[in-house]
């Protein structure tokens, strides 16, 4: 089996969990700079001392541990990805690639010189919908796409007692939402609909000051807490997208429309195991979608793909850091095309 090591137990504990439910791979190793949290989550997971480290370059060098999972603060994904790298190891790394694009380069040096299995998170791949929806549009059932409507909600933003964690501070995120959940659709976008030309957008940020994380005062907000545009397409596309934080009412609401010259699937990952389509002359005739449910083959988790293609047996659909740097391109650009107000090439 795999061996795995973890570094940071924020977004690092869902990667835990989902190592210890594949039954594919082991958690081998921690690395976390807060010992309180990083003892306790050894103990609930049965991580001995020895493997619970606060220097993620000795958890690298750990010869128990045969890849790793970078799931830290943006800032740090690159630095920490090269370092792995370096050490000949197989490499997962959360998204974004980090702050920008040019923060992120590094990686792609590295990869050049070493080209180790690697992967970006681009988790919703995974969801048995998406991946049943790109086999219906691969094999051409709803004709050439024409349109695309993209929907991320939450109401994140307006948690009670949400202090300015790091997500809010540019230099440590980069960017809000777009960057954050943004990152998804704009991944899945490319994924389902093929390769963007160019991008229009904008953000704005919702709660503009809050409260530090260790002390009484309050501090400005500086990522975004909303972002809406558009993409085009090198097919002749379109997609709009809505991505937002500040959407009471909805914790996690992730929807896709795709239009096609003879149909529509659609799709809503709080519900990932069926599709609505409107495919075929009996569907076009009655004018109306219906619900169809996912073979049970479309069922993979980014975890499984992770270490089967370390195992050597890579699965199809799988997110590279190559894929990752794609995406960085496109939050770039509209954080761009918000600054001038116009379309951006990408």
């Amino acid at each position: 089996m795999v061996k795995l090591g973890v570094i940071g137990l924020g977004i690092g504990l869902f990667h835990i969990r989902k190592i210890v439910e594949s039954k594919e791979g082991v958690l081998a190793a921690i690395c976390d700079i807060d010992e309180k949290k990083l003892k306790a989550v050894g103990e609930q997971y049965g991580i001995p001392e020895n493997r619970r480290f606060t220097d993620y370059r000795d958890l690298i060098a750990c010869e128990d541990v045969d890849a790793v999972e970078v799931c830290t603060p943006n800032y740090l994904h690159a630095q920490m990805a090269v370092d792995v790298i370096k050490a000949n190891k197989p490499v997962q790394v959360e998204k974004p690639m980090d702050v920008d694009f040019e923060s992120a380069q590094a990686m792609v040096e590295a990869l050049k010189e070493n080209p180790v299995i690697n992967m970006a998170v681009f988790s919703y791949r995974f969801f048995p919908a998406t991946r049943y929806a790109k086999y219906i549009l691969d094999k051409k059932m709803i004709g050439d796409i024409v349109s695309v409507r993209i929907e991320y909600l939450k109401d994140s933003a307006f948690w009670k007692g949400r202090r300015l964690d790091w997500r809010f501070v540019k230099k440590y995120a980069g960017a809000g939402v777009i960057a954050d959940l943004g990152a998804h659709l704009i991944d899945m976008a490319e994924f389902l609909v093929g390769k963007a030309e160019k991008v229009f957008g904008t953000v704005s940020t919702v709660v503009k000051e809050r409260q530090v994380l260790d002390g009484e005062e309050y501090a400005k907000v500086e990522t975004d807490d909303c972002a809406q545009g558009m993409m085009r397409f090198e097919n002749g596309a379109t997609a709009t997208f809505n991505i937002s934080r500040c959407a009471h009412g909805h914790q996690n609401h992730i929807v896709f429309d795709v239009y096609g010259t003879e149909g529509v699937i659609s799709f809503d990952l709080n519900n990932p195991e069926v599709l609505n389509v409107c495919i075929g002359e009996l569907d076009l005739n009655s004018g109306k979608t219906h619900q169809i449910s996912v073979p049970a083959s479309y069922r993979l988790t980014q975890e499984q793909a992770f270490i089967r293609a370390v195992e050597g047996n890579p699965t199809p659909y799988h997110p590279t850091i190559e894929d990752g740097m794609r995406c960085q391109t496109i939050i770039d650009a509209v954080l761009k095309s918000h600054e001038e107000g116009k379309w951006i090439s990408v």
